[in-house]
């Protein structure tokens, strides 16, 4: 399945801390700025204040005619003098200040107090301040450290886990258990490590256990040889004894004959692990091959091949998938009627893969059973047919030795389909 950009575990780590870093230093700076603007534009507004407040009265002192009045400066603030104790007011026939002023106690040089009040100016709208501090430098500044502190933190952590998602996949291709992670990952000694660790420990604990499975069918398979050939040999003592279209004498034969089919296919199920060394070889030719086996073995069957014009080469393991196909066949012959038709199809798929399809028109298989038809030993107990539930499980680890996948279903118009894809060739 294929992983979205925005589904991935790295922007998803950069986007919160992003976020989460942006935010948290985002308030602190909106929180600090509009403080220190507040105290800054009071300072300022009272240092004009008292500066303009003081020239005023030093006018008003001296008895200079319009004194309120101060020439040249056109951007004068409005200040409201009083009388310190009276509180009376200079300037006779003016508006009261408004509510909200800025109180300040002047002293002359006469020594005499004075009280001055400013009208303290309308605050921005929110909306306005948030606005300009956003576009501001500072903010350009948080964006781009909390931006790099996300890549970077995003990437200390997605990147060894890559690392050991690569190993994975490499295990699961190379069907290799032998491979363990490098040494980068495995030596850390934090909790990527240790989860390499465990891992790698629980990679060793099943190669040992398959490897003593696989001792154990080899063994019992080839213990089985010996008994099996005395049997054989005592057969052929009584033979000479009986006719040979005795019934009990064609039954002896008939079990020896299924106990030494029961023994090859364990021990193929158990060799299956041995690497094959890669050959390119033609898949028409194969193909050809299992439609003659099938015409050797059961003429009457019709077996159709549909084939690309032009020859197929793949370069893999041939005798895998050569076995795997071959006990697709096995199935078709062994559970369908000689009359029943059947096809193999062989198709190029766009990028190079390949896809090999083996269908029949007979009953098709039971639903219930489908799922599990790929576990050892399964098979199907409401048919006749002789069998011992390995042939799947062989295909299917043959196929995925070689990269690809093996699926089987019913066919909507009747009978049963397995289906192998391959990847392209190395």
């Amino acid at each position: 399945m294929k992983v979205r950009w925005y589904q991935r575990l790295f922007w998803k780590m950069f986007l919160v801390i992003w976020l989460v870093s942006l935010v948290g230093m985002g308030s602190v700076f909106l929180v600090l700025s509009s403080r220190y603007d507040k105290d800054h534009k009071l300072e300022l507004l009272e240092a004009r204040a008292r500066g303009q407040a003081m020239l005023m009265l030093e006018r008003y002192e001296d008895g200079v005619p319009d004194w309120h009045k101060l020439p040249g400066r056109r951007h004068s603030i409005p200040v409201w003098l009083f009388e310190a104790d009276s509180r009376e007011p200079l300037m006779s026939g003016i508006h009261e200040p408004p509510r909200r002023a800025l109180r300040l106690a002047l002293t002359t040089d006469s020594g005499r107090e004075y009280l001055a009040k400013v009208g303290l100016p309308r605050e921005a709208f929110f909306v306005e301040r948030m606005l300009g501090r956003l576009f501001s430098l500072q903010m350009v500044l948080i964006l781009l450290v909390s931006g790099l502190a996300g890549l970077v933190l995003s990437g200390l952590v997605v990147r060894p886990i890559r690392r050991l998602s690569r190993h994975v996949r490499d295990l699961h291709q190379e069907q290799d258990l032998t491979l363990r992670a490098d040494a980068g990952l495995s030596q850390r000694r934090d909790e990527i490590g240790e989860l390499t660790r465990e891992f790698d420990a629980m990679v060793a604990s099943v190669e040992q256990t398959l490897l003593a499975q696989q001792r154990l069918l080899q063994d019992v398979s080839h213990e089985l040889r010996a008994p099996l050939a005395r049997l054989q040999a005592a057969a052929g003592l009584v033979e000479q004894r009986l006719a040979e279209d005795d019934p009990l004498m064609q039954r002896i034969n008939r079990e020896c004959e299924r106990l030494d089919a029961l023994i090859s296919e364990i021990l193929s199920f158990s060799r299956q692990q041995n690497k094959e060394r890669p050959v390119e070889f033609s898949l028409n030719e194969l193909c050809q091959e299992l439609q003659e086996e099938v015409r050797l073995r059961q003429p009457a069957r019709p077996f159709t091949l549909d084939l690309p014009d032009v020859a197929v080469h793949y370069r893999g393991a041939r005798e895998l998938l050569r076995r795997a196909l071959q006990n697709g066949v096995e199935n078709i012959l062994r559970h369908t009627p000689e009359e029943t038709p059947a096809s193999l199809q062989l198709q190029v798929l766009p990028g190079g893969g390949l896809q090999i399809s083996l269908s029949d028109a007979g009953p098709g298989v039971d639903e219930a059973l489908l799922p599990r038809l790929f576990e050892p030993f399964v098979r199907d107990d409401s048919t006749s047919a002789e069998g011992f539930g390995l042939g799947m499980s062989i295909a299917r680890r043959a196929v995925e030795q070689l990269g690809g996948r093996i699926s089987a279903h019913n066919r909507p118009e009747g009978g049963f389909e397995l289906r192998i894809q391959l990847p392209p060739a190395d």
